[in-house]
């Protein structure tokens, strides 16, 4: 599995979100995309994405800006991975060897336990 250059912007900017009270502030992409220094236009269309899977809200306008959705606590950062890369797999299995492949069984548990760790880390765990 591998992480995207989106999906790392995505978590700075909830970081950054978070830092500044993004619970109850909208704030503006030119601040996040400053505060990164990443290209506003690139960083909307993260901003979208995680928009569109319901984790934050944005609002349009000369006051707008995004906003952390209510319990933002409880999203994962694997949440947040699949609302930007999908859900992806770690290893491709060029053989069909089935379920005996000793080579598909480790990278399968592999997977299983990076997802796991993923899962079990929140947005709030990334604050401290």
């Amino acid at each position: 599995m591998k992480f995207s250059k989106a999906t790392d912007y995505a978590l700075h900017a909830l970081v950054y979100m978070i830092h500044r009270d993004g619970d109850t502030v909208k704030i503006p992409v030119q601040d996040l995309s400053v505060a990164l220094n990443v290209s506003t236009t690139y960083l909307s269309k993260v901003l979208t994405r995680i928009v569109k899977a319901n984790y934050i809200t944005s609002t349009s306008g000369a006051k707008g800006g995004y906003r952390l959705q209510q319990n933002w606590e409880n999203v994962s950062v694997y949440d947040i991975v699949v609302a930007i890369d999908g859900v992806q797999t770690l290893f491709e299995d060029s053989f069909d060897h089935g379920s005996e492949c000793r080579i598909q069984a480790a990278m399968m548990e592999a997977q299983e336990n990076l997802i796991s760790t993923l899962k079990n880390k929140k947005l709030k765990d990334l604050t401290v």
